[in-house]
């Protein structure tokens, strides 16, 4: 009853052994499998959830039939999929487990091997994917995070509308969306059907949207414009700060949104706004507020808006924000396609977050595989159930 077996499986004995519990299975004599005979058996072992505190393995023999085609095969268990050395349901509890804690601790909860727990998952989620549709997918934002420190990145692309990822692989190359159209195809997708990118200023993602999705209109994130014009603004303090004892500690004054500034912080922005030493600083952030309103205007006003916004940031006098502006000319059409279709990156910026979350909990990952696997996996809203693990 513990297992869920029914006829013809029948546990024949059970024992503990140096602390773990040993049970084995047979079937019944004369049973016939998908009204097949039994040809001869093979014996297989499977490591199974934890009967009370007692790490659990079963033990059977598996019987292999002689198909109408006269061909040999092997009876597919019903605890387990083909092939696997674990149960459906310790599987599924140790993919619970991953997505919540760092792999090696799981395998140490589990008494197991972490790289056998690895190719456990590689396994699960490989033949999960196999499964997946994607078919409806239209809009696709894309974005690269960090694997690993030395410039080592992974590229994700996510469905915009059901906040899951599609697909992940290593680096933040123009190659990246080949492989992504290719593996889109795969899963039911059609190239033509993917409407809209959401992506950074990236040359890489912007030509690879342009070879292999070039029905697509492409909407710039507006978070990283935003990004960039921060930097800015950062870049013209530093400049301005030199020698200036009275700088400590106002980086962030102008960098955070002024509705997140606290009474006393605002008093002293706007002293630092008003004073003789950041004049630059001033028009840098003054401009910086100026453009995150240009999202806040109507479609019709917003070309309007984005064009007097370019002629003031050009003619502003301030180095950093004038090579941003210059930029964001030469994109202008990318920039208002925000207004056809308003979507960003924010869905993958709080993914990644998690991620790295993630990854910071494992102490980072030394094979760029393994954090594509934890992001299909957190991320990937993949059927990993018991039932979906059995049929797969």
């Amino acid at each position: 009853m513990g297992l869920g077996l029914s006829l013809p499986w029948i546990v024949t004995s059970s024992s503990i052994e140096e602390g773990e519990l040993h049970i084995h299975i047979d079937f019944e004599k004369g049973a016939k499998f998908d009204g097949c005979s039994v040809h001869d058996t093979v014996e297989r072992s499977w490591r199974h959830l934890n009967f009370w505190q007692y790490p659990t393995y079963l033990h059977a023999r598996v019987p292999r039939v002689v198909g109408p085609d006269g061909k040999v095969k092997q009876v597919e268990v019903p605890w387990a999929r083909p092939g696997s050395g674990f149960t459906a349901l310790f599987e599924a509890l140790a993919l619970t487990m991953c997505r919540h804690m760092p792999v090696r601790r799981v395998a140490m909860e589990l008494h197991m091997d972490d790289m056998a727990l690895w190719r456990l998952m590689d396994k699960c989620v490989d033949a999960a994917r196999s499964k997946a549709d994607f078919s409806n997918v239209t809009r696709v934002g894309v974005d690269e995070t960090s694997s690993r420190r030395g410039h080592r990145y992974i590229t994700k692309f996510v469905d915009l509308d059901r906040a899951r990822v599609l697909f992940v692989c290593e680096g933040k190359a123009a190659d990246t969306l080949k492989k992504f159209a290719e593996d889109l195809v795969l899963h039911g997708g059609k190239v033509r059907q993917i409407k809209t990118f959401s992506c950074d200023m990236s040359p890489a993602f912007l030509s690879g949207i342009a070879e292999n999705f070039p029905k697509a209109d492409v909407v710039l994130d507006k978070f990283h414009l935003v990004k960039m014009l921060s930097e800015a603004v950062d870049e013209t303090r530093r400049a301005e700060s030199k020698g200036n004892q009275l700088a400590k500690g106002t980086r962030f004054l102008w960098l955070k949104n002024p509705s997140r500034l606290k009474e006393e912080e605002k008093v002293k922005l706007q002293a630092l706004v008003d004073g003789p030493v950041y004049g630059q600083t001033a028009e840098a952030y003054r401009l910086r507020l100026a453009f995150q309103d240009l999202f806040n205007q109507s479609k019709r006003k917003a070309s309007h808006y984005l064009a007097n916004w370019l002629d003031a940031a050009l003619d502003s006098g301030v180095k950093a924000i004038e090579d941003v502006a210059e930029t964001f000319f030469k994109m202008r059409n990318k920039i208002l396609s925000w207004f056809d279709h308003r979507i960003s990156n924010g869905i993958l910026e709080g993914l990644n977050s998690v991620l790295q979350s993630a990854k910071n909990r494992a102490r980072g990952y030394a094979n760029p595989k393994h954090m594509i696997l934890i992001s299909y996996l957190i991320h990937g809203k993949l059927d990993l159930s018991p039932e979906a693990l059995k049929t797969t």
